[in-house]
């Protein structure tokens, strides 16, 4: 196993994405990405540029139209404010003022303006995160539409989880570092999966299985059933239970076999999910792929390229 790329400062990673043409998606805390911001900023100021930032609320006043009609005039109209409200599920609240949208919509709206001016480079600040399962999909459709087009992003303040959902690549930000999550792409045979090792009973003998995990001081022994799904980040391995995480000291490795016979299926080199808890297999381009979970948060859980045909063999999807 290869150790992680690792860039020691802020210019070192913009030096990078120039040089690789990539999208950086970064799971880091405010002040980070406060830095990163006036950083992109200053570097890409002779670009045509689009931020979507946690704090921008527009005038209240205003209506979803009028203020999306707007900044269509103002990006030199290329992109209709009507096509933007539709790609972004908007059309109820077209005529809501910005004051009474919920957090949802509000989000999508930002996202709505940025796409108004077909940007070279756009910055954004959680841009899944306050989103329902349909506006999630209007987002990643757009930034993966986007980026194939030539656009490159910097999207921060978000989990992981959500930053390997989006093309390019992921990053977490610890002590000053910004440091590389694997991507998993074309490497879906990196073995037999844990459900080819036989049947879950042989003969008379019953394999009970509890995935230890800690809580504080205390050791918790999850039934599998219990479990959503299991996520890698930051170098620790974490079992997700009723929207909680909790550590466990096992790898991905073992979790995997030992869950393998209970219906999980190792649908990314860092997650390995109940297959029970998919609600939706969403595929948003030729390379994008997304699990939906149906928890009440409708988790998103990134899907690898070369685990889907997999996936869709086994489950009949």
């Amino acid at each position: 196993m290869t150790e992680p790329t690792e860039y020691a400062s802020i210019d070192a990673l913009l030096d990078a994405q120039e040089a690789a043409g990539a999208s950086m998606h970064i799971e880091c805390g405010r002040e980070a990405s406060a830095a990163l911001l006036d950083a992109a900023r200053a570097r890409f100021a002779g670009r045509r540029c689009a931020f979507a930032l946690d704090g921008d609320a527009g005038i209240p006043r205003d209506t979803v139209t009028s203020h999306l009609r707007f900044f269509s005039k103002l990006a030199g109209g290329a992109v209709h404010h009507e096509d933007a409200i539709a790609h972004f599920g908007l059309r109820e609240v077209a005529h809501t003022k910005l004051r009474d949208l919920a957090a949802p919509q509000r989000a999508l709206v930002k996202l709505a303006r940025a796409s108004l001016f077909e940007p070279e480079f756009c910055f954004i600040e959680r841009p899944l995160s306050d989103l329902d399962a349909d506006g999630r999909t209007a987002a990643l459709t757009w930034i993966a539409e986007a980026e194939q087009a030539g656009c490159r992003f910097i999207t921060t303040l978000q989990p992981l989880r959500e930053a390997l959902l989006m093309p390019g690549i992921a990053l977490w930000h610890d002590e000053g570092r910004f440091i590389a999550a694997e991507r998993d792409e074309d490497d879906a045979a990196d073995g037999p999966s844990a459900s080819d090792d036989g049947p879950l009973f042989a003969g008379d003998e019953v394999r009970v299985i509890k995935i230890p995990a800690k809580s504080d001081a205390t050791t918790l022994l999850f039934d599998p059933r219990e479990i959503d799904y299991i996520e890698s980040a930051n170098k620790r391995n974490y079992v997700a239970v009723r929207g909680s995480l909790y550590p466990t000291p096992l790898t991905m490795d073992e979790l995997d076999a030992q869950l393998g016979g209970f219906g999980f299926f190792r649908c990314h080199r860092s997650y390995i999910v109940n297959v029970q808890r998919v609600a939706k297999v969403e595929r948003f381009t030729r390379n994008s792929f997304n699990l939906t979970l149906n928890d009440p948060q409708h988790t998103s859980i990134p899907l690898a390229k070369g685990r889907a045909d997999e996936m869709r063999a086994r489950y009949g999807w």
